[in-house]
């Protein structure tokens, strides 16, 4: 189900989302355009994947990674 419903909501910004973009097209707003394009294609995947329920890691693992052994060393004995 999740996977349909990720499916349904790339369709729908999809059609949205061309539809913007000949509308900016047309009327030579050329750049816009494609960074309207290229934020609308980020915001579809980031959107995707959290219907999907996919579990994505923290942005704190590398930095965990790099200072724990540093931590656990300064509070040994």
């Amino acid at each position: 189900m999740k996977l349909v419903m990720s499916a349904g909501y790339v369709l729908c910004l999809c059609m949205y989302t061309l539809f913007q973009i000949r509308h900016l097209w047309g009327s030579n707003e050329k750049r816009e355009a494609s960074i309207y394009a290229l934020v609308m294609t980020v915001a579809a995947v980031i959107g995707a994947i959290l219907i999907a329920g996919v579990e994505l890691p923290s942005l704190v693992v590398p930095y965990k990674f790099l200072f724990e052994p540093l931590g656990k060393m300064m509070l040994s004995p």
